[in-house]
């Protein structure tokens, strides 16, 4: 899905931008989409769900325990007629899910276009300045970016993990890109690419299935992998000021909550709970770990905490792509101002997320079985080639590599397989010297010759056909090439003195 083109805007931010080249130790995630899983239906959930979260968080962010307890059963309650309303966070949100439809695609220079036209209320120093630098002096897209540790690219990246679930190549690449727009610290970009992986991973785990130690181990290590090795920088966080950096606090420090099942209270006893990324997405992610089957109780353990606006935002996104929609209560939906604008825009991002073929298990069952098909192919020809080398049926050993190379470029770098096809035409190049066919070896052998040049005993066949069509000086020049790279081969030397004879 239009990897080649996010791939070449990755590269230019690397090259030109002096953006820290995070995508090169990412390992490969297999993010598997199940056929029995409503994708619509979780799509919806992840964004209605990061818009409660929103307008919770942003409206009663600090209040006691009491007093949300009072709040979250009134504004629940189906007499109440009173609308839910986020903040700049839904908002951007929206925007990059409507830029993502409108390009059919990430196009970050429309995204941020998008940024720059909007008036956006009260957003947080990062977007602040890029909209200062992108508006106002008229820098380029990718120029405006400042370091930060705030949360809301990773907020607004959202939609990108709902149209590549189980694309993880391309979900990794938007991650990095649209981060960049905005903010270029890289534990903010690894914190997006982190949230948008566990986001797509809950969108294909089936809702309440995240009931066993395993389950959650195996979703833990699948979002600790997806940024390992790409952070430089380290921290000092939580109230003892322990220095860690994204990844440490994932792996180590939150996989060690889950396996001593510390309480709420404990953890933010521990850690604290400020509102950098570093800071509040460990906590956010073990918050929806130890409510992940009751919202409602989930919700108000986000809102006891002091600084809960962007806190309740990520745990319920989370907690949305997980249940799906319809497993969210309707108090809260049916109280959302834009319920019905994010319904249509999941609706169209369910559309997307549909051309692309990883994200289709059918589709991707299908062409696992051609990958696996063709495979079996290139090893038959590969096979056949060898057998016929060990039967010196060297012409037929060169029909099947030549197929094999049509086939699969790719083979040309693998060593082994090099060695073989050198074997194939320096077998029949010998063949042909014998028959006198001096031509017909010279192709064979200079053949053979472009997949080593420094081949030595190919470099004297060639010098032997050349001195055998009395070519002298092209034959003095293979063979003093061969001498020169291997001085010790006894035959290249004898062969040079010789041909250095004649020609004197």
């Amino acid at each position: 899905m239009y990897t080649n083109v996010l791939e070449e805007i990755y590269t230019f931010l690397v090259e030109n931008v002096g953006l820290v080249d995070l995508n090169k130790n990412i390992p490969k995630i297999n993010l598997i989409p199940l056929s029995n899983i409503d994708y619509n239906d979780k799509i919806r959930g992840a964004l209605v769900s990061l818009a409660i979260g929103d307008a919770f968080g942003s409206l009663w962010e600090g209040q006691r325990g009491t007093e949300v307890e009072h709040i979250n059963l009134y504004l629940k309650g189906e007499k109440n007629t009173a609308y839910m309303k986020g903040t700049w966070q839904t908002k951007a949100t929206i925007l990059f899910a409507e830029s993502l439809i409108i390009n059919q695609g990430f196009n970050p220079e429309d995204l941020a276009n998008r940024f720059a036209r909007q008036h956006i209320v009260n957003p947080d120093k990062e977007m602040e300045k890029f909209l200062e630098k992108y508006r106002e002096l008229r820098f380029a897209w990718y120029q405006c970016a400042t370091p930060s540790l705030a949360t809301g690219a990773a907020i607004r990246g959202i939609p990108a993990a709902l149209i590549n679930y189980g694309d993880f190549h391309a979900l990794n690449l938007i991650g990095i890109i649209q981060t960049a727009i905005t903010n270029t610290d890289e534990t903010a970009i690894a914190a997006s690419i982190l949230f948008s992986t566990a986001i797509a991973y809950l969108l294909s785990t089936p809702a309440y299935s995240l009931d066993h130690i395993e389950k959650i181990n195996l979703f833990l290590e699948t979002i600790c992998r997806s940024i390992r090795g790409i952070e430089t920088k380290v921290y000092p966080i939580g109230k003892n000021g322990e220095i860690t950096n994204l990844y440490i606090a994932m792996n180590k420090t939150l996989r060690g909550w889950v396996e001593n099942d510390l309480s709420i209270d404990e953890v933010r006893e521990r850690w604290g709970n400020g509102s950098n990324i570093l800071e509040v997405l460990p906590l956010a992610i073990y918050i929806f770990i130890k409510g992940s089957s009751d919202y409602e109780k989930t919700l108000k353990e986000c809102l006891s905490i002091r600084e809960n606006d962007t806190m309740v935002i990520l745990t319920l996104a989370l907690l949305g792509a997980y249940l799906g929609f319809n497993n969210i209560p309707k108090g809260y939906t049916n109280k959302l101002e834009v319920g019905k604008e994010l319904s249509v825009l999941a609706n169209r991002l369910f559309e997307l997320s549909l051309k692309n073929k990883n994200n289709n298990p059918y589709r991707r069952m299908i062409y696992k079985e051609e990958i696996e098909r063709s495979q079996d192919e290139l090893d038959k020809l590969l096979w056949l080639g060898i057998k016929c080398n060990k039967e010196e049926k060297y012409e037929m050993s060169i029909h099947y590599f030549e197929e094999l190379m049509v086939k699969s470029p790719d083979v040309k770098k693998n060593e082994r397989i090099k060695s073989h096809i050198i074997e194939a035409y320096e077998g029949l190049g010998n063949n042909c010297l014998e028959n006198e066919a001096y031509e017909e070896a010279l192709r064979c052998f200079k053949k053979a010759l472009i997949y080593d040049l420094n081949n030595h005993t190919i470099l004297c066949s060639i010098a032997v056909a050349y001195l055998n069509m009395n070519q002298l000086q092209k034959a003095e020049k293979y063979a003093r090439r061969a001498v020169e790279i291997t001085p010790e081969y006894a035959v290249g030397r004898e062969l040079l003195n010789g041909i250095q004879s004649l020609l004197k």
